[in-house]
């Protein structure tokens, strides 16, 4: 296939909620969506999931648009290419979110171009019709938590992950627990907890978590390899792991048991791939995480969700949580907490262009002279 044109959309939706974690709040979500279009008129779209700030990765917004307009899509534009992952043998991958989202258009429209879908052209395997979504629950006090839980589990969810930080997340976590002792529960402490709290972050094996994801402050792989020797609770690592090299290192330390895979951090389907490949080689769970991103690549998650081995369900829950309307047809949505996977070419949904140009902020059209 050939990419003749691309054009990208600067887009800011407003969510239904304030987001809150130990390290930002967000009241609304910017990305980029990339829409590519190949000789025959064949679509496809992909969407850049990198923060304004850099409080997940070093990789923000500003930088993904930048290196996408001056680097990655000059790369491809009326380049010849087999196959989708063909765009990784001639881009750097220092910028893993833009690269992702312009894979994942890619993908996108080569799925549809050869009449199959995600799945049929990242893996060949049988995978699961259904998959059971998973609610991810921000910094909120005690009494809001447990009202969500309830909400939840009252429209069939198991599986809560919980926002904490050192200053009360143990607490909250006790309080949770004691109020709902069958729950699927795990935490995310987005590298908030120093070498001091160490002996408080040990108190949370007595609740049966899951896993707890992301714990120390310093990322430091000889300290996360001490600290789950003397954990019983699975470790889970998450933006500590971006490519193939940090996973491998990560196996080989012993310092994980758990990996949260997001196709924008390690830089799209090809290398999210590769990394489950790696997984189930060094019997290393894993499970599919989320970005607080639209439809477009939330239901890149939903897809690989849909593996038969993945861990636990992933942070993947409906469209109408987060958005007053996502940008895909159907949106996303759950029926006693479980999600159907799409069966259609590509993504499996239709993108609905004109909700994405009523949240555009910024455009630009690259190619197509």
């Amino acid at each position: 296939m050939r990419i003749e044109k691309i054009e990208l959309f600067h887009i800011k939706m407003p969510l239904k909620f304030t987001f809150k974690s130990s390290q930002t709040t967000l009241k609304h979500r910017e990305t980029i969506i990339i829409k590519a279009i190949d000789e025959l008129g064949n679509i496809g779209y992909g969407e850049v999931v990198a923060f304004n700030e850099p409080f997940y990765t070093d990789e923000t917004l500003t930088y993904s648009k930048d290196i996408l307009k001056n680097v990655y899509i000059p790369n491809v534009i009326n380049k010849d290419m087999e196959h989708p992952f063909h765009i990784h043998l001639w881009s750097d991958p220092i910028y893993p979110m833009a690269l992702a989202g312009l894979e994942n258009a890619l993908v996108d429209l080569y799925a549809r171009r050869q009449k199959k879908s995600i799945m049929d052209v990242v893996f060949n395997e049988e995978t699961n019709d259904s998959i059971y979504g998973g609610i991810a629950l921000g910094d909120l006090d005690v009494e809001s938590l447990i009202e969500q839980i309830n909400l939840y589990i009252k429209h069939g969810y198991k599986r809560f992950k919980i926002k904490i930080k050192p200053e009360d997340g143990l607490n909250k976590l006790r309080a949770i627990r004691e109020k709902f002792p069958h729950i699927q529960l795990l935490a995310d402490a987005n590298r908030s907890f120093k070498n001091g709290q160490i002996p408080m972050l040990k108190k949370i094996d007595e609740l049966n978590l899951l896993c707890i994801e992301e714990p120390l402050y310093s990322g430091d792989f000889q300290a996360y390899k001490k600290l789950q020797e003397e954990m019983k609770t699975p470790i889970c690592l998450d933006e500590s792991i971006q490519t193939i090299e940090d996973l491998n290192t990560a196996i080989k330390l012993k310092v994980l048991k758990v990996v949260n895979i997001k196709v924008g951090r390690v830089g799209g389907l090809y290398y999210a791939r590769e990394m489950i490949k790696l997984c189930r080689k060094n019997n290393i769970e894993y499970w599919i995480g989320s970005m607080l991103e639209s439809g477009i690549s939330k239901m890149l998650h939903v897809h690989l969700a849909s593996l038969k081995d993945t861990y636990i369900p992933g942070d993947l829950s409906p469209s109408k949580r987060y958005f007053e309307k996502d940008l895909i047809t159907p949106e996303i949505t759950a029926e006693n907490g479980i999600i159907i996977v799409p069966e259609g070419y590509g993504l499996g949904v239709e993108i609905d262009e004109d909700t994405i140009k009523d949240y555009t902020i910024d455009y630009k059209i690259i190619g197509g002279e």
